[in-house]
């Protein structure tokens, strides 16, 4: 059986004491993000080599406050074209630092459809993101072809695997899907709060029934949960099993468990706030974790090659 890789965030910095106090055997690797300079890019590879651990990039490699990413699929033609070359800069850096894989967020700006359940008050505000009718199918369509050919182009003249991972899709569930299998040497990045909040927030997402679409594309998922209150969420919480049956929580054990039968290559970053739990409990949702990724997928369905 092919060994998935779990991963923690060790975001701004490589921290020593971060390994040791949310560290185990079973990781294997980390998500890096918004590192201070080349130096500390370095000594992060450094350190990964020496522990035997694997690390991939979210974008931005570098920055601190406000968190930006790359706005890919902007209606703007210059700002899409000042993204893409923000991009290279950001996959040639990769490249050079021996990165497994570097993040992007597609579609990025975020599309809201046109009809919704709810909307909380921590979503996207109005101005960082696109309605329905600012943005319609063909245009996206268009958008995203010359997306992908872009980062295919890249992925080849850098050696560096690009994913994306999936952001607020509208009313473009198929669009999305369409270009995972049409090009399905980017890897998919599955969000398990992002996908929860969306079935929470509009009509017609269907979690699993997307997840059936899309699991022999899925390089990576982002695990972690989400607590609903009145009018806002709370989101990168570690998946308990307590969650499963309290309808407060998202379904994020459910969503994994769906995939592990699908697809048996992906790997997963526990994208949650460790530090709200004790050591013991990490320990166990680690283990817990790794008896649900042993599931055997389904002879059926198709897996994606590494």
């Amino acid at each position: 059986m092919i060994r998935r890789r779990l991963q923690i965030g060790m975001w701004h910095a490589f921290s020593e004491e971060d390994m040791e106090r949310f560290g185990s055997d079973a990781i294997g690797g980390i998500e890096i993000c918004q590192y201070r300079d080349n130096e500390s890019l370095l000594y992060t590879t450094k350190a990964c080599k020496e522990k035997g651990l694997s690390f991939g990039i979210h974008t931005p490699v570098f920055g601190g406050q406000p968190y930006k990413l790359p706005r890919i699929t902007s209606m703007d033609r210059e700002e899409r074209e000042e993204a893409l070359l923000h991009v290279e800069s950001e996959v040639r850096i990769a490249a050079e630092y021996g990165a497994d894989y570097i993040l992007f967020h597609y579609p990025f700006v975020p599309i809201f459809p046109w009809e919704t359940k709810q909307v909380f008050a921590n979503m996207p505000k109005p101005e960082e993101r696109y309605e329905a009718d600012q943005l319609d199918a063909a245009q996206l369509k268009d958008i995203s072809l010359r997306l992908f050919d872009t980062l295919c182009g890249l992925q080849h003249r850098y050696g560096q695997r690009i994913v994306l991972e999936h952001d607020f899709w509208g009313e473009h569930e198929e669009l999305l899907t369409t270009m995972f299998r049409e090009h399905p040497e980017i890897g998919l990045v599955v969000d398990t709060s992002r996908l929860d909040i969306s079935a929470k927030a509009f009509h017609n997402v269907e979690p699993l029934r997307w997840l059936e679409a899309v699991a022999p594309y899925v390089y990576l998922v982002h695990y972690s949960n989400v607590r609903y209150e009145a009018d806002r969420f709370i989101h990168h919480l570690p998946v308990l099993p307590e969650h499963d049956d309290d309808d407060r929580f998202g379904d994020a054990y459910a969503y994994l468990a769906y995939l592990a039968q699908r697809n048996e290559r992906f790997h997963v970053t526990f994208e949650h706030k460790a530090n709200l739990v004790d050591r013991n409990r990490l320990l166990e949702l680690y283990v817990r974790t790794e008896r649900l990724l042993q599931t055997s997928p389904k002879k059926s369905d198709p897996v994606p090659s590494e």
